[in-house]
């Protein structure tokens, strides 16, 4: 930790700095419809002309590396992608928006990290290989803008500049500062990226009702190739990877159907998938949880049929209710959250006494009538956008050293504590009386 001390010392605190200063700069410009009104009589403020600004400035930072000013090639690139959240927030704030703005900020962007990518490739700092994947994707999804019509960027893509972003500043750091522990996961982190990258691509090219449908689909597949992965003798950690990929995709699913609509039995068919992956692939982890086979395969059943009964009681209430589109509150812990609960506690917990316990505990959440709050529509919203991109950037690069070293217990331990809040969130939440789900 002493090398990341000194590499906070030397060369992390101006970009700190420089992001504090971008956030009260925009805080106080935009706090107010005289000031938005003085920001929009700027030229150079707007956001189509910061995104200007920004289209040589990779080529630049990549100038200054390779003579020999790695620092100043970190400040100057970490500065120019802050802006891109600068002009994001005039853009929205001061209505600036634009069908032109929503083409070349996503352009400038890659404008900044294509060329540092090339050159560490071409360095041998990163895989030549896996940066040829990405670029080709991105390259692909930025002429698709061309045809389709919704330029904007999606959650993958912003999710992916972000991590690219992430992974540049730790490779560059390699070379002032010589080989650096988080060496291992570059790699790992690359192939997201790419992966990332793939999906941004994949949802601007299909037609925009098959969204919901799309992210069943992989969910489902998840929850299959779990069960198959188990069934093959592979380690427990892998099935629950695929759940939890499932359950980021589930967090999406029913926001995708109310914005661009769904297939007539989309909803349907969500539920088919929670059901396959929360419930079928986590009693698979139960049931491989026990020593004793007859004690594991009975917890399984009690969890399986929990979940069904779970997402059967969804469907009528809702439809009883007469409820179209998501909820914001649900009657007994989702399944989602039970299978979080219980499957983490069945791969973290070595007591086997306590592994039951759990089990029992989100079985039974899961058919009681007590209102848990939805995660993505009632605690995600309430905290800040910065704070979650940074929370999943972080735990990918966590996620990627697990990888590397075959060692899961640092994520499993995050996502065992993410758990055990959410089962308890209903003593600090308060939902109304219009809990229908």
């Amino acid at each position: 930790m002493e090398i990341y001390f000194r590499i906070m010392l030397e060369t992390g605190w101006p970009v700190i700095l420089m992001f504090l200063a971008e956030r009260v700069a925009m805080s106080f410009l935009l706090a107010t419809k005289s000031r938005c009104d003085w920001v929009r009589s700027k030229g150079w403020l707007h956001p189509n002309a910061i995104s200007f600004y920004r289209f040589p400035m990779g080529v630049l930072s990549v100038l200054l590396l390779h003579f020999g000013y790695p620092r100043l090639a970190i400040w100057v690139f970490s500065f120019w992608m802050i802006t891109d959240l600068t002009d994001g927030d005039i853009a929205r704030k001061c209505g600036l928006s634009s069908e032109r703005g929503a083409t070349i900020d996503p352009l400038s962007d890659k404008l900044m990290y294509i060329p540092a990518l090339a050159y560490m490739a071409w360095k041998g700092f990163l895989d030549p290989h896996l940066v040829l994947a990405f670029v080709l994707f991105d390259f692909f999804g930025q002429m698709s803008r061309i045809v389709i019509r919704n330029k904007a960027a999606n959650l993958f893509g912003k999710a992916k500049t972000f991590l690219v972003v992430v992974l540049l500043i730790a490779t560059v750091l390699e070379i002032p500062y010589g080989p650096l522990p988080h060496s291992r996961i570059l790699t790992p982190l690359l192939g997201f990226c790419v992966a990332l990258s793939f999906f941004s691509v994949f949802f601007k090219v299909i037609p925009n009702y098959w969204y919901a449908n799309i992210l069943s689909i992989m969910n489902l597949t998840c929850g299959v190739a779990g069960i198959i992965s188990i069934l093959m003798g592979k380690p427990l950690i892998y099935a629950f990877g695929l759940v939890f990929l499932g359950q980021f995709l589930d967090l999406f699913d029913g926001r995708a159907a109310e914005r661009w609509g769904s297939t007539p039995r989309g909803e349907l068919f969500d539920d088919v998938a929670d059901g396959t992956s929360f419930g079928g692939t986590v009693g698979m982890i139960v049931a491989f949880s026990f020593q004793n086979h007859l004690y594991g395969w009975t917890l399984c059943v009690l969890h399986v049929s929990c979940t069904i009964f779970r997402l059967i009681r969804f469907i009528i209430r809702k439809r009883s209710a007469g409820v179209e589109g998501g909820v914001q509150w649900f009657c007994g812990m989702p399944s989602p959250g039970g299978a979080l609960l219980a499957g983490s506690a069945c791969l973290f917990l070595e007591n086997e006494a306590a592994r039951a316990a759990f089990v029992v505990a989100a079985s039974a959440l899961m058919v009681s009538k007590i209102p848990y709050p939805h995660f993505g529509r009632a605690i995600l919203p309430k905290i800040p956008l910065f704070a979650r991109v940074l929370t999943l950037g972080l735990f990918t690069i966590m996620l990627a050293h697990a990888v590397k070293r075959l060692d899961f217990n640092e994520p499993l331990a995050v996502v065992f504590t993410v758990s055990l809040l959410y089962m308890i969130s209903p003593i600090f939440a308060r939902g109304s009386g219009g809990v229908t789900a």
